[in-house]
């Protein structure tokens, strides 16, 4: 497993996905990375803390996004 601790390793991360998809070659599927995300701030604490936890969207309806599937 690799470890990625910055917002520039992870861009790294992504671009190279893209480009072995782009070029067609298959991804290893050993390969894990774990991204370390750091601590959220006192401010985002506080506002997450106000917003309405509850969920309030309704259902998305598969026939509407996706069609009739007869």
């Amino acid at each position: 497993m690799k470890t990625i601790q910055s917002p520039d390793g992870v861009a790294l991360l992504m671009e190279n996905l893209w480009l072995r998809h782009k070029a067609g070659m298959k991804q290893r599927p050993c390969n894990v990375f774990m991204v370390e995300l750091p601590p959220p701030t006192e401010e985002e604490l506080a506002e997450s803390r106000q917003k309405p936890q509850d969920n309030t969207c309704p259902d998305d309806d598969p026939e509407e996004l996706y069609g009739a599937w007869i």
